[in-house]
């Protein structure tokens, strides 16, 4: 009886253990209606981001198994501002047993990019942590990294971020953290140079020193550096030896070279700068109009006429771009008839703002990293009001 019992309870584990086994190995997994899902993403990337999302519900309540729909459907929901829910399905995707490393590292860099969304940094930072050893040559785990401790504000930390980033991702996403280093570094430092921060400035100048993705900003930066420190000559020599070529810092720099220059009694100093900066091709409108208000007050209107005749048709030279110009035509002929007629005018000021094209986030200064978005080199200027940001 006692063998007949020993018997009994072997073979019902081993009845067990087969049922275990078949369940793993032999049950059939889950299969994803492909039809609908590849629709979703199809209409994902249409820019149909609602009805994608709704097909993509439909699709995880049917195959509540399924990996890559639940993933995508976060991450959609995420981009569709809703990452409180997308932390649901990521966080609960992390929890399963059976994931791939790919898995693992796909489910926990969404999650961590949901917490980002919702300003959980150190949760996101601890999210992290625990990829770290299997997601160094992973781009996103880098970014997500960035955005963490730029979102904490430990600056330092997310420069080094990106600094360290080239030397465990493969080359071809090497350059974009190459040149995202030299924009966020020099941003910090033309916000140092504005503020009077000369130390600041410098500090973070040399830690872009050697790189050519630095370009021009480098040396607009420095020219700043000069005007702010009541250094025209200084600040003269750098625009005239770095920034003739590039018009679009040089634009940024002349008013303030303009403000350093009238405060040492030089102000024409700037008009040999300006005259061969009016000869490039690419010169803004702005230029011209800057020289001809100093040949004005040099009682040089012959000049000043030749220099606007010269960029007559450039689609720039707009009556707001002029107004200074034509202010000052008002002012010293008050008896015209153009002059009577500006009277009764509202001239809107050209904007000044430098406006993030991605976030629609507005400054008063260029920028080059947004903080808010964290796009780099997004900012451009007067495209919106201040008030309307």
């Amino acid at each position: 009886m006692s063998d007949f019992l020993t018997w009994l309870v072997v073979g019902s584990a081993a009845m067990a253990a087969a049922v275990v086994l078949w369940r793993i190995w032999v049950r059939p997994k889950p299969i994803v209606n492909t039809d609908d899902y590849q629709h979703a993403l199809q209409l994902w990337i249409e820019g149909e981001r609602d009805e994608a999302a709704a097909i993509l519900r439909r699709v995880v309540q049917k195959q509540p198994d399924a990996f890559e729909p639940f993933l995508y459907l976060g991450n959609l929901l995420r981009e569709l501002g809703d990452a409180g829910h997308a932390v649901v399905l990521h966080r609960g995707l992390t929890m399963r047993g059976e994931l791939s490393p790919g898995q693992k590292i796909a489910s926990g860099l969404a999650l961590a990019e949901d917490l980002l969304a919702l300003g959980q940094y150190t949760e996101a930072g601890q999210v992290l942590d625990t990829l770290q050893r299997h997601a160094l040559e992973n781009k996103r785990y880098w970014k997500a990294r960035f955005a963490q401790h730029q979102g904490a504000n430990e600056l330092p930390d997310a420069a080094r971020v990106l600094k360290q980033a080239p030397k465990h991702v493969p080359e071809r996403d090497a350059a974009w953290f190459r040149e995202a280093y030299a924009s966020f570094q020099l941003d910090r430092a033309v916000g140092h140079a504005l503020a009077g921060e000369a130390g600041e400035a410098r500090a973070r100048l040399h830690d872009v020193e050697n790189m050519p993705e630095t370009g021009s900003r480098a040396a607009l930066v420095r020219a700043i550096l000069a005007a702010r420190a009541d250094d025209p000559a200084a600040a003269l020599g750098e625009a005239a030896d770095n920034l003739l070529d590039h018009p679009e810092e040089l634009d940024i720099f002349l008013p303030m070279l303009q403000d350093a220059l009238l405060r040492g009694g030089q102000f024409t100093r700037t008009i040999p700068l300006l005259e061969t900066a009016c000869l490039a091709e690419n010169a803004p409108a702005s230029f011209a109009i800057d020289l001809a208000i100093l040949y004005e007050k040099l009682d040089q209107r012959d000049k000043a006429q030749r220099i606007l005749t010269l960029k007559a048709g450039q689609p720039d030279l707009t009556p707001n771009v002029a107004a200074p110009y034509l202010r000052m035509l008002v002012r010293d002929n008050p008896d015209t008839a153009f002059a009577r007629t500006w009277k009764y005018l509202q001239m809107p000021k050209p904007p000044v703002d430098w406006v993030c094209g991605t976030c629609g986030r507005a400054d008063e200064r260029v920028r080059w990293f947004c903080p808010d978005c964290r796009s780099f080199r997004s900012h451009r200027r007067g495209t919106r009001a201040r008030e309307g940001a």
